[in-house]
C-alpha cells in the first residue's frame, strides 16, 4: 500500500518574467511511490548551505527528486526536514523565526527571485492554503485541499509567445476570482492561457491542469476540488 503525504502546491498562477502577479497555494495530498526518482544535487547544496550558516556540520542531503511530487513542493518538504534534522540532532541553539530566515535566504541563493518557491515556503511555515503575491502579506484563504497525482514535467522557458497589460490583469485576476467564487471554468482558462502564452498542450480531460512548478511546469490530476 502506497504511503500518502501532504504537500502545499501552487494550484494557480503564471510566471511572466519581470511581473509580480499573485499565487494560489493549497494544500495537496500525493500517494508516494517510491520507484519514481531522478538524481538532484539540489539537497546536497541545500544541507550544505545550511552548515555553512550555522557553523554546524549536521545537516544531511537526499540524493533525489521523487516526482510524484512537482519538484517546488517537494523541495519545499524535503528541505524543512533536513533543517529540522538537523537541529535535533545537534542541538543548534537557533528559534522557529531564526530557522525559516535562514531557509528563505538558502532559496533565494539556489533560486534568485523565484516567486513560487517564496509562496509555498511561506505558506508552509504558516501552516495555512494562502494567496501570495511577493512584497505583500500573505492571505489565508479556505479553498479545499485536493489529491493529485503528478502526470509529467519539463523545464520551463519564460518566453512567452505574447504579452501586454491586460493579459497579465487578467492572470493577476484569475487565482483571486478563484478564491472568491471556486468557479471550476477558470482552472480551465488557465489551462488555455498556459497554452496561449507557452505553446502547453491544452488538456483535454477536465481535471488535469499546469502548474507552476520553480524552473519546471508540471501536469497534475486533481480530485475531490467541489464547486461551492
Amino acid at each position: 500500500m502506497q504511503s500518502v503525504l501532504e504537500v502545499n502546491i501552487p494550484f494557480l498562477g503564471i510566471p511572466i518574467k519581470g511581473i509580480n502577479n499573485p499565487i494560489l497555494v493549497i494544500k495537496a495530498l500525493i500517494a508516494v511511490d517510491e520507484e519514481k526518482v531522478i538524481e538532484t544535487d539540489i539537497f546536497n547544496k541545500f544541507a550544505k548551505e545550511f552548515n555553512d550558516a550555522t557553523g554546524f556540520d549536521c545537516a544531511k542531503g537526499y540524493e533525489y527528486w521523487n516526482y510524484s511530487f512537482p519538484f517546488s513542493s517537494y523541495y519545499v518538504y524535503i528541505t524543512e526536514k533536513i533543517t529540522t534534522e538537523a537541529i535535533g540532532k545537534c542541538d543548534i541553539p537557533i528559534n522557529h523565526d531564526e530557522k525559516y530566515e535562514i531557509i528563505q535566504l538558502i532559496d533565494e541563493a539556489l533560486f534568485p527571485e523565484n516567486s513560487v518557491i517564496k509562496a509555498l515556503r511561506i505558506s508552509r511555515r504558516l501552516g495555512k492554503q494562502i494567496l501570495f503575491r511577493s512584497g505583500e502579506e500573505p492571505i489565508e484563504v479556505n479553498t479545499k485541499s485536493l489529491k493529485v497525482k503528478v502526470l509529467y514535467s519539463f523545464p520551463l522557458e519564460l518566453s512567452p509567445n505574447y504579452i501586454d497589460n491586460s493579459l497579465i490583469h487578467l492572470l493577476g485576476v484569475i487565482p483571486i476570482e478563484f478564491v472568491e467564487t471556486n468557479m471550476l471554468n477558470l482552472i480551465q482558462f488557465e489551462n488555455g492561457l498556459w497554452s496561449a502564452i507557452y505553446s502547453l498542450s491544452f488538456p483535454q480531460v477536465k481535471n488535469w491542469k499546469w502548474i507552476w512548478d520553480a524552473n519546471w511546469v508540471t501536469l497534475i490530476e486533481f480530485s475531490n476540488l467541489e464547486e461551492v
